[in-house]
């Protein structure tokens, strides 16, 4: 071999080895139906939420999910310590002014805990103001209490 071939030939693997380990992934998605790399499912609504996948929302209330039952959010999603929330809060706490709407869509209707709790939760001005626009009977906006 000369020194250029073989140096042709260095340069040609990396690229070749990451294309066959990306068909190896692609093949493995088809054949488990899930992916090697983003495995991380929701379990629920409220990590549905806190994962800003509003198609899994959908999904979940189309099951016949209870849109407001609380469920646990793993270490890491939004906090660093697992939280049990609703969906609302999980959105609130996540920033996700959009998630919220779609959660308010859908059906959701926080009762005055849940509503300050999301309300304290989140610190984005337009997810308070969303809460505020639906702000239930007897909510109160002071977190102190919190």
């Amino acid at each position: 071999m000369t020194g250029a071939t073989s140096a042709w030939l260095l340069a040609a693997v990396p690229p070749l080895a990451t294309a066959l380990a990306w068909i190896a992934a692609l093949t493995m998605t088809a054949v488990t139906g899930t992916h090697p790399i983003w495995t991380l499912m929701p379990r629920n609504l409220a990590e549905a939420a806190a994962f800003r996948d509003g198609g899994a929302v959908v999904r979940f209330v189309q099951a016949g999910r209870d849109i407001s039952e609380a469920g646990e959010v793993r270490g890491g999603v939004i906090r660093s310590e697992a939280a049990v929330m609703t969906p609302v809060e999980a959105a609130a706490a996540a920033r996700q002014r959009e998630m919220l709407q779609v959660l308010l869509d859908l059906g959701a209707t926080p009762d005055a805990h849940v509503w300050q709790r999301a309300y304290c939760i989140s610190d984005a001005d337009s997810v308070r103001e969303l809460l505020e626009a639906n702000r239930p009977p007897g909510a109160a906006d002071d977190c102190a209490e919190q």
